[in-house]
């Protein structure tokens, strides 16, 4: 607990993590630190008798506190970082020359001052902080090769020449350890923060690649719907108004009228399915659906759909038939099973031969009843199978030729979800096709 709160004080005095950033909490403690280590040589040259040194080290410890408070307070600490290094050029200049030159400690401060300045400052200040360096340690040991005289001998007695080396020794590796141990410690929270952002970024890029990737799906649902629309529903209209202006010129006998009538009743009809499936689909698009799920009596709705279907199957000679018990119930949206129930029938008589049967018939499984719907018609190429509840899917001519409706399977599917059924299919070449409808039975037992 004791950890917990000096850890917390140490964060007050550099800087919270949120307010400001890994190079500035990194100055703050840098000249924290630093004001330590100028108060502790502060003391010693006091005890020793440096009383130039003293003053020298006195005013470099208040610009230091200058230029925390700059930084810690402003929050800008680029310039004060300029200042910190030329101020300590300057101290190490003046301890160079009024503390023994090159018997005295000064070389050894000035090695640590530039580890310091190239833990803390950009890379691209990292030329200039190795120019200076070297260039004023040579500098300075170039002027007392040359001028001995410059240079003043600050040490009365041997011990006080060995005692100053040492805690200048001393000075440097406990300075070194903490600088160290704080910017280890910086980079590898800087490392976990850059590894952090860097799984950001990539789960950004995948949000934004999925995005693209359903934005392309609807955009491709949106074109092929808009293909679906302008040709099924242009197509009809073209031929209703064909033949009303056939039946206008009174050109047609009585046969080909009659003939002309049934053909007009076909395509209204065909059109009215296709209008019914694009409202129902363009609701599901605005996810305005909510089904009302409530028991329903199959036979009901069976029987309902195949009396709206019963005349297309009369015109081309099949046998629309059903055998499903009247008490059965299921879990479903009346109105939903009505639209799935019409569409499938309509599928099936489209591709039955004349002639031809179209059986539905229940099948109890479980918890579930399925609806089986089936034709002995031409059944469903298996490459297109996989495709048959989605817009991939293009439209087919049915035997007699009558044109698919379009949206009607894939409708199919949505509706049979959002009633938390299923709707699947066996079919094979020249023997047919059987949909399965499940739903759940209002009564298990």
């Amino acid at each position: 607990m004791a950890g917990g709160k000096y850890e917390a004080v140490w964060n007050k005095l550099i800087g919270e993590k949120h307010l400001f950033s890994m190079e500035n909490r990194a100055f703050n403690a840098i000249s924290i630190i630093s004001a330590i280590v100028l108060v502790y040589s502060l003391a010693f040259d006091i005890y020793i008798g440096q009383a130039v040194m003293s003053t020298v080290i006195l005013v470099l410890l208040l610009a230091l506190c200058c230029l925390y408070y700059y930084s810690r307070v402003k929050q800008k600490y680029k310039g004060g970082l300029v200042i910190y290094a030329f101020c300590s050029y300057a101290a190490m200049i003046a301890n160079y020359y009024l503390n023994s030159g090159l018997e005295g400690p000064t070389l050894l401060y000035f090695c640590l001052t530039f580890l310091l300045l190239i833990g803390i400052s950009p890379r691209r200040l990292y030329r200039l902080w190795i120019g200076l360096h070297c260039g004023i340690a040579i500098a300075l040991c170039y002027s007392e090769y040359h001028w001995p005289n410059t240079v003043k001998g600050s040490y009365s007695n041997g011990f006080d020449h060995f005692l100053d080396i040492l805690a200048g020794y001393f000075a440097i590796i406990i300075f070194g350890y903490f600088i160290t141990n704080y910017l280890r410690k910086y980079y590898h929270e800087e490392r976990l923060l850059s590894e952090q952002r860097l799984q950001e970024i990539i789960a950004q890029n995948e949000q934004i690649k999925l995005h693209n990737e359903l934005l392309a799906k609807a955009n491709e649902e949106k074109n092929k719907l808009f293909s679906i629309v302008s040709h099924d529903l242009r197509t009809p209209i073209d031929s209703i108004a064909g033949y009303l202006n056939l039946l206008s010129e009174n050109i047609v006998d009585s046969d080909e009228r009659q003939e002309i009538e049934l053909e007009l009743l076909s395509q209204t009809k065909y059109t009215s399915d296709l209008l019914l499936n694009l409202l129902y689909w363009s609701k599901t698009q605005m996810n305005g659906v909510k089904p009302n799920l409530a028991p329903v009596g199959l036979a009901e709705v069976v029987d309902d759909a195949r009396n709206f279907k019963i005349a297309a199957a009369a015109r081309k000679g099949i046998k629309l038939t059903y055998n499903i018990d009247k008490d059965v119930e299921v879990i479903a949206d009346k109105d939903m099973l009505r639209i799935v129930l019409r569409n499938v029938i309509n599928n099936a008589l489209k591709f039955t031969k004349p002639g031809g049967e179209v059986v539905i018939r229940l099948n109890r499984k479980g918890t579930l009843g399925e609806v089986a719907i089936q034709d002995n018609g031409i059944g469903i190429h298996v490459e297109k199978q996989k495709e048959i509840f989605t817009l991939k899917s293009d439209s087919t001519y049915g035997t007699k030729d009558e044109k698919g409706i379009g949206l009607g399977l894939m409708l199919c599917k949505e509706f049979m979800n959002y009633q938390k059924g299923d709707i699947t299919f066996e079919s094979k070449i020249g023997q047919g096709s059987v949909f399965y409808i499940a739903l759940p039975l209002a009564c298990a037992n």
